[in-house]
C-alpha cells in the first residue's frame, strides 16, 4: 500500500494543516496586537513629549518624562540594539517651534517591553522605555491550550487507529490458514468492536473446520475400511481374472475417496504443495500407472527436462486431463507431447461448448446440459486448481478437429 493511501497520512496532513492554520490565526492576532500596542504608545508619547517639552530652552525635561512613567535609556549596548531595529521613523514636528526644528519619534518593540525613539536635528537619539510592559503569558495560556488540544487529539486518533495494522495482520494469517490468532480488544471504540466481531468469527469458523475435518476424517474411515477388507479378500479368489476386476473396482474405490479429500482441501483452500525437482518421464509413468487400464489408450512422446512440481498431486492433474481426454474423444485416444516450456495433451473430439474457465467449476454442468456436453466434472476442477497452484497455466483451443489442453509452465 502507497503511503498516500494510508488513512493515517491523511489524518497527519489533515492535523498538520490544522495546526499550520491556527499558528498563523494567533501569529496574525499576535501581530495586530503588536501593532495596536505600537500605536498607542506612539500617541502616548506624543502627548508625554508634548508636555516634557520646555518651550524656553528647547529642551526635554526627562524628571518629568519620567514622572509619567518613561525611563530614559542609558546603556550604550542596549540603546544600540534598540536603535538597528528594522523600523522607520515616523516625523511628529513640535508645534509653536521654529520651523526649522524639531523631532521625529516612533515607538519600537524590543523584548519584552516597548521603547519611544526621538531624534532631533544635529543631536543624538534618545531613546526611552515605556510605561507598558507586554505580559506573555496571558497571551501565550490560549495558543498553547489550542496547540496542545490539537496535539493530544492527534494522538489520540492515531492511537485508535493503530490496532487496525495488527489486525490487518492478523487477517493475513487467518487467511493463510492460520486459525490460531487472537484479536479481543478490551477498548470501546468502533475498531475494538470489528476487532471482537472479526475475533467472534474466526472462532465460529475454527470450531465449523474442526468439526468439518473429524466428520471427514470418519467418513474418509469408514469408507476405507471396507474397501481394504475387499481388497483383501479379492486376493483370495482363485479366478484370476474375476480378482483382477474386483481389484480394479476397490482401487477405483479407493482413488474417488482420495479425488473427494483433495476437492474437499481444494475447496477449503488447504491443499498445500510439497515442491520438488522429478523427470518428467516419472510424473507421466505416475498417471499411467493410476490409469493402468486405460494405458493402452494414450500416446506418450515425451522430451527429456525436469519439472519442479508436488510429484502426487501433479500426477493427478495430468491422469484427470488424459481420463477426460480418453471418455469424451471420438476414437477413445489421446495424445501427449512436451517440450521445455509447456505439456499438451490432445484428443479428436468436438470443441468445448464454454469457455474452460467454467469447466473448472465443480457442477458446473447438470441436467441435459451435462449429458449433452459430456460434462468434464471433478477432474478438471482439479487440474485447474493444481495447476494454478503451481504457478502455471493451463489453455485450451480448438483445431483441425482436436481438443488441445496445453500446460504452460
Amino acid at each position: 500500500m502507497r503511503w498516500y493511501h494510508s488513512i493515517i497520512t491523511r489524518i497527519s496532513l489533515i492535523f498538520a494543516l490544522s495546526l499550520f492554520g491556527i499558528t498563523a490565526i494567533f501569529f496574525s492576532i499576535a501581530q495586530y496586537e503588536t501593532s495596536r500596542e505600537l500605536q498607542t504608545m506612539f500617541d502616548y508619547s506624543q502627548i508625554a513629549l508634548r508636555s516634557s517639552f520646555d518651550r524656553a530652552t528647547k529642551t526635554i525635561d526627562f524628571d518629568k518624562m519620567e514622572d509619567i512613567g518613561f525611563k530614559l535609556i542609558t546603556d550604550e549596548a542596549l540603546k544600540q540594539k534598540i536603535l538597528e531595529r528594522p523600523r522607520p521613523l515616523k516625523p511628529f514636528p513640535m508645534k509653536r517651534m521654529e520651523e526649522r526644528f524639531h523631532f521625529m519619534i516612533d515607538a519600537v518593540p524590543y523584548r519584552m517591553h516597548i521603547y519611544t525613539i526621538l531624534v532631533a536635528r544635529d543631536a543624538p537619539p534618545i531613546v526611552f522605555e515605556t510605561p507598558l510592559k507586554k505580559e506573555m503569558m496571558p497571551r501565550l495560556i490560549l495558543p498553547l491550550i489550542s496547540l496542545a488540544f490539537v496535539i493530544f487529539l492527534y494522538i489520540g486518533i492515531i492511537r485508535s487507529i493503530l490496532p487496525l495494522k495488527t489486525l490487518r495482520e492478523k487477517i493475513k494469517h487467518f487467511a493463510n490458514g492460520d486459525y490460531d490468532i487472537t484479536c479481543k480488544s478490551s477498548k470501546k471504540d468502533e475498531i475494538a468492536a470489528l476487532a471482537n466481531e472479526f475475533d467472534s468469527a474466526v472462532f465460529k469458523i475454527k470450531s465449523l473446520r474442526d468439526s468439518r475435518q473429524l466428520f471427514l476424517r470418519n467418513i474418509m474411515h469408514e469408507l476405507k475400511t471396507p474397501i481394504t477388507k475387499g481388497k483383501l479378500a479379492a486376493e483370495m479368489i482363485e479366478d484370476a481374472a474375476y480378482a483382477r476386476i474386483l481389484q480394479n473396482v476397490f482401487n477405483r474405490q479407493e482413488a474417488l475417496l482420495e479425488e473427494f479429500s483433495r476437492i474437499e482441501k481444494l475447496s477449503a483452500d488447504e491443499l498445500k504443495l510439497e515442491i520438488n525437482r522429478y523427470h518428467i518421464e516419472d510424473v507421466v509413468d505416475f498417471a499411467l500407472d493410476i490409469l493402468d487400464d486405460k494405458r493402452e489408450s494414450i500416446t506418450c512422446k515425451l522430451v527429456p527436462m525436469e519439472l519442479e512440481v508436488d510429484f502426487e498431486l501433479f500426477g493427478v492433474a495430468l491422469k484427470n486431463l488424459l481420463d477426460n481426454g480418453i471418455n469424451y474423444s471420438d476414437d477413445h485416444h489421446v495424445s501427449l507431447r512436451n517440450d521445455l516450456k509447456t505439456i499438451t495433451i490432445s484428443n479428436h473430439a468436438p470443441a468445448l461448448e464454454f469457455p474452460i474457465e467454467r469447466y473448472s467449476e465443480p457442477y458446473f454442468l447438470e441436467g441435459k446440459k451435462q449429458k449433452s456436453s459430456r460434462g468434464l466434472g471433478f477432474g478438471l476442477f482439479i487440474t485447474w486448481h493444481v495447476i494454478r497452484l503451481h504457478g502455471m497455466r493451463l489453455d485450451y483451443k480448438h483445431e483441425a478437429g482436436m481438443n488441445c489442453f496445453t500446460i504452460y509452465m
